[in-house]
């Protein structure tokens, strides 16, 4: 955002775009290893950083984050994942 201009109704929407996902992520009560690993990715963007945190590895992380989404988080995380990995993936 330092080197582009942003109106004022574009700043208030993604502010509020942001806090709905802090939100998302801060009240999330993962009850799975699987969820776990949607909250950790989350959190930190990084799938080598969440297999060494959860003790589990860089491919079930991946597996987990590509799989099709159950809740509200999973499916923003995912898509987030595909969109970040779209070039390596063709």
């Amino acid at each position: 955002m330092a080197n582009k201009f942003i109106t004022l109704d574009r700043a208030k929407t993604e502010i509020k775009r942001l806090q709905y996902y802090v939100n998302l992520v801060e009240t999330y009560q993962p009850t799975s290893l699987e969820q776990e690993i949607i909250k950790e990715y989350a959190i930190e963007s990084s799938i080598p950083v969440v297999s060494k945190k959860l003790s589990v590895s860089y491919e079930k992380v991946v597996e987990v984050i590509s799989s099709r989404g159950k809740d509200e988080l999973h499916k923003t995380v995912r898509s987030w994942y595909m969109h970040k990995t779209k070039n390596v993936r063709k």
